[in-house]
């Protein structure tokens, strides 16, 4: 059970992807002869992260990709926008600004630590063991260890990105800054929701999170709203991902204004999650 204070910022949240597809014909003229040709099929996509704010404003952000990474980044965005302090959103604001490292600046930190003893060692241990191998297999087996340590090391480059995360959280000072304004978010149990990472950047930036139950869309009021918005876009031509994006951003505006969807969740659904 969620304990709510008079002062809490509340919100509900949803991600969704959007998407138009289009085809279309190109005639070709041939020697006084027409020739239609189909081209591939193509299509603008946009991830959104939609806020339906219960007793503050509702917002929607465009996001990268639905992964922790970025929610990491979308929570950020959400106290800077429901922070009352200028100080604060200023803070907050050149965290969003630092918060993704470049491939370069990435690299480059995987290769400040590259002097590993222990990996050395496990080469050396893993030739004397397996001494008698081919060349060739001998080989495939110390290329396993190397992919490991490598700087294209997927697991390792996400490392260096939460490592990034967390000095500037501890460099600007957001924990104690923010620790008497909190937000709180109800959300789904999305694998991005859930994850370590995000976990610790919630509790670092004073955000409270109330899950959903499980297989339960119906609880969320921001759904209707994704339905309402592709139901839109299916019906008037596209031409570019920036229109996609600001006919998203118009639409959803447009459907959270009124009071109907936050009035309706406050009196069916609050009560029964807190």
């Amino acid at each position: 059970m969620a304990r709510l204070k008079p002062t809490d910022k509340i919100v509900i949240i949803d991600e969704s992807t959007s998407k138009t597809d289009f085809e279309t014909r190109k005639t070709i003229y041939e020697e006084g002869t027409s020739n239609e040709k189909e081209i591939t099929a193509f299509s603008f996509k946009r991830n959104f992260l939609g806020v339906l704010g219960l007793n503050v404003e509702s917002t929607l952000f465009a996001v990268k990709n639905l992964d922790e990474f970025e929610f990491g980044k979308a929570l950020f965005k959400m106290r800077s926008v429901y922070s009352d302090s200028k100080e604060d959103t200023k803070l907050l604001n050149n965290a969003i600004g630092r918060y993704t490292l470049s491939k370069k600046q990435i690299t480059k930190k995987l290769e400040e630590k590259e002097d590993n003893p222990e990996f050395l060692e496990k080469l050396l241990r893993s030739i004397e063991n397996n001494i008698k191998d081919k060349s060739m297999v001998l080989a495939r087996k110390l290329n396993k260890h190397c992919k490991r340590e490598s700087t294209e090391n997927k697991d390792k480059r996400k490392d260096i990105q939460k490592e990034h995360v967390y000095q500037l959280i501890e460099e600007l000072n957001l924990e104690q800054q923010l620790k008497n304004d909190r937000l709180v978010i109800f959300l789904d149990s999305a694998p991005a929701h859930t994850s370590e990472f995000v976990q610790n950047i919630a509790e670092k930036l004073n955000i409270l999170f109330v899950p959903m139950p499980k297989y339960a869309p119906w609880l969320n009021p921001v759904e209707k709203v994704w339905n309402i918005l592709k139901d839109h876009f299916r019906a008037i031509p596209i031409n570019s991902k920036s229109e996609l994006t600001k006919e998203g951003f118009e639409v959803f505006n447009e459907k959270c204004l009124g009071s109907t969807l936050t009035e309706n969740f406050i009196k069916k659904y609050l009560p029964i999650l807190c």
